[in-house]
């Protein structure tokens, strides 16, 4: 098989869901980006490379430059927004109930996104994950699976 052709595949590779609320695709372009400068041309090469999955976080600061790169190609009409998987993370200020939808909001106007497609908690210390305890507050939030948890600690 050549590299084109493996390309191709991989690229076109997609993993159902496990609330069968479709799919997404297998390989994603990590936006944790250091140069905010280089931030919104990073995401629309990845965007014109063929990427179509982008997983995000509050962390990282820098969705407001994501999302001029969304806007951007989804404007132009190369790229349609349901043809991009988008996954962004909460992260551990915004863990209490209340601040989930907030949280949630703030991301999906940073992103400049009318939804997001799968909205997870960020949990980066040694407490226990909130995962089952944000479930409900999350999916009240609106059109986004709260499928997984991204959880790293000390012990692992």
């Amino acid at each position: 098989m050549t590299y084109e052709a493996f390309h191709d595949e991989l690229r076109d590779t997609r993993l159902p869901l496990n609330n069968g609320a479709g799919s997404m695709p297998a390989v994603g372009f990590g936006t944790l980006l250091r140069d905010l400068d280089t931030t919104a041309e990073a995401v629309k090469c990845a965007l014109e490379t063929g990427f179509r999955h982008f997983d995000c976080a509050e962390r990282y600061r820098n969705e407001d430059k994501i999302g001029m790169a969304f806007q951007q190609a989804f404007t132009v009409g190369s790229i349609r927004r349901e043809d991009v998987f988008i996954t962004t993370k909460l992260w551990n200020t915004n863990h209490r109930p209340e601040r989930v939808k907030p949280a949630f909001e703030a991301s999906c106007q940073r992103l400049r996104v009318d939804y997001i497609d799968r909205f997870r908690p960020e949990c980066c210390s040694s407490a226990p994950c909130p995962h089952k305890r944000l479930r409900p507050s999350c999916q009240a939030s609106g059109p986004a699976p709260f499928s997984s948890c991204s959880c790293c600690s000390p012990s692992r």
